[in-house]
């Protein structure tokens, strides 16, 4: 959806709508959890870019995800839970959007670094990173 996305009008404006960010980023990290849960991650790679599921097969990305599986986390709350975007780039065509973040979730936060390319009307996955991290107090990020 091409309406989606608006172009920055302020210096300080971000680049994507951020209504629009969080569901592409909820919509990506459902089926992280999905895939972490059953062991396939078939849905994620079908999901994606082209590009991305040339590189990741459902083995690779499985291996990717070990860390998160072996942790146990579950990804659910962020459907409920408004992340903080850090960065929320487009491309200068506007051809890839770029969205880095994390969900201030108990007891770790969950973060996000995810790369999306245009095609058609829809962001479709070319590059992900999902991690989990201790909680950082107000003084800390200082």
């Amino acid at each position: 959806m091409a309406g989606n996305v608006n172009a920055q009008s302020q210096a300080d404006a971000p680049l994507v709508e951020e209504s629009y960010a969080t569901a592409v980023v909820r919509d990506v990290l459902t089926a992280v959890n999905h895939g972490n849960w059953t062991g396939n991650y078939t849905v994620l790679r079908d999901y994606a870019s082209p590009d991305f599921a040339l590189t990741n097969d459902p083995t690779r990305l499985a291996g990717l995800f070990t860390q998160l599986r072996a942790q146990r986390l579950d990804l659910l709350p962020v459907l409920v839970t408004d992340p903080v975007l850090l960065r929320t780039d487009l491309a200068e065509q506007q051809s890839q959007m770029r969205l880095t973040g994390y969900f201030p979730l108990q007891p770790q936060h969950v973060s996000f670094d995810l790369t999306f390319e245009r095609e058609g009307s829809r962001w479709l996955l070319l590059a992900i990173s999902v991690g989990a991290f201790d909680p950082i107090e107000p003084g800390e990020a200082e």
